[in-house]
């Protein structure tokens, strides 16, 4: 027996009303291609710039440059008039609603056994008058990495890490976003070199979230016989969402939204990582406001940059900073702004290296490395330029799964892989980075 998108979509809204997140999506993507386009020469160069605006690109990667091959969701009402453009392209995703389906299908799943472990969590501990949510999420903490979450839910699993290990796990905030969300996480060690890192910058970027949090959750709860050692020698702050704002507007109304939710000449957001205060604006951004890569009126005028801006610089010796995204497969250092490298790019690069051999050697799965300009595109305004011009020691700049076969909707049974390489990888930074 077949359905049509819509019956399956009304099923699943009739189906999970109590569930952790929305079962419909108010914005539809029903027959939106995404497709790679390579860039061949400076006259398709042109003709795509010329027309994106028209037509209703949205640019899933921004390698928008001669030679280069970038990423395009294109709305059915444009596509015959991008073929007429008759540029060079492939087929990724056919129909991404059918993908969007498929990973609500999933999560309507997932969510059925979550919502199990948490009421057996809540009887079990009714039995001895302790129960709560926190002690509940902690009770049902193995299936946590199975599927993707709420915002409110991932603010439970915080208060839930902290209050049951509150000898090793304490509070941090960088601040407020634009809507007043906290960008809350742990912090974690005692050591005298800093390491921050955190997710969700881009909004739809789900699996930055889990990742962030499972390496995390390794600090806090992991069997690694290295984390003794790492915990003595550095100290690590965790922001599993450090665009609140905009993770939520991917849950509840536009699951392709990128940017946090400041209103710009009545397009929604800004692209925070186009915004941070070093070489702002100088290529590689828009200054059109409902462009995805729109840098703001001014540097630092979104507030979820400036606070974890402000954030890396109260700490007094941070050796590393990682802003984790998806999807493609990287790991970046400085520059985003220049296609000139920083003095140090051989050991920064040699460090992205090792981090990406790790990761290899888990689940063969391989990354290339580099710098930000010349492995990708022209990024100014990023944070891990910002990173390195304020003295961090070691900024990267993470792409993590797939290579656009899923794209921003990697599948949740790749959460726990995923989480398990880069773990892999980030204590190949530990072990090797100099302090």
């Amino acid at each position: 027996m077949k359905f049509s998108l819509a019956t399956i979509m009304a099923v699943a809204a009739i189906m999970t009303p109590a569930l952790a997140l929305p079962a419909a999506l108010p914005a539809s993507f029903d027959n939106h291609r995404v497709v790679r386009i390579n860039v061949q020469n400076e006259a398709q160069l042109a003709t795509l710039t010329a027309n994106e605006e028209a037509l209703g690109f949205d640019y899933f990667t921004h390698n928008k440059v001669v030679g280069g091959n970038v990423d395009v969701r294109i709305p059915p009402a444009s596509f015959a008039k991008f073929e007429a453009l008759k540029l060079d392209y492939s087929t990724l995703i056919s129909n991404l609603q059918t993908v969007l389906i498929e990973e609500r299908q999933q999560d309507l799943r997932y969510q059925t056994t979550w919502k199990n472990r948490l009421s057996e969590a809540k009887k079990t501990l009714s039995v001895n008058g302790v129960s709560n949510p926190e002690s509940e999420f902690a009770a049902a903490a193995d299936v946590w990495f199975n599927g993707y979450h709420s915002f409110a839910d991932h603010q439970t699993w915080l208060k839930a890490l902290i209050a049951n290990n509150p000898t090793k796990v304490s509070a941090i905030s960088a601040g407020k976003s634009f809507q007043g969300r906290d960008q809350n996480g742990f912090k974690i060690g005692t050591g005298p070199n800093h390491v921050v890192f955190h997710g969700t910058q881009h909004a739809r970027e789900w699996i930055t979230t889990m990742v962030v949090e499972y390496i995390g959750n390794e600090l806090v709860t992991g069997t690694d016989t290295r984390v003794a050692g790492y915990l003595s020698k550095f100290t690590f702050h965790i922001i599993p969402v450090m665009n609140p704002d905009g993770f939520v507007v991917t849950q509840t109304s536009d699951r392709m939204h990128r940017k946090n939710a400041q209103t710009n000449g009545g397009c929604l957001g800004t692209d925070t990582n186009r915004n941070w205060g070093f070489k702002w604006g100088t290529g590689g951004s828009s200054s059109s406001p409902c462009a995805q890569d729109y840098k703001g009126p001014s540097a630092f005028s979104s507030p979820e940059a400036t606070n974890v801006a402000a954030y890396l610089r109260s700490l007094p010796k941070v050796v590393s900073y990682i802003d984790f995204h998806s999807y493609s497969q990287l790991w970046m250092v400085p520059f985003g702004y220049t296609g000139t490298r920083p003095s140090n790019y051989a050991y920064l690069n040699g460090l992205a290296q090792k981090a990406a051999a790790a990761l290899k050697a888990v689940n063969g799965v391989s990354y290339r490395t580099g710098d930000i300009y010349n492995i990708i595109y022209q990024a100014s305004g990023n944070s891990a330029d910002y990173a390195y011009s304020i003295g961090v020691g070691a900024p990267f700049a993470v792409e993590l799964r797939d290579t656009g076969s899923y794209g921003f909707s990697l599948p949740a049974s790749q959460i726990v892989p995923s989480g398990k390489e880069t773990w892999a990888a980030f204590a190949a930074i530990l072990d090797n980075i100099v302090v």
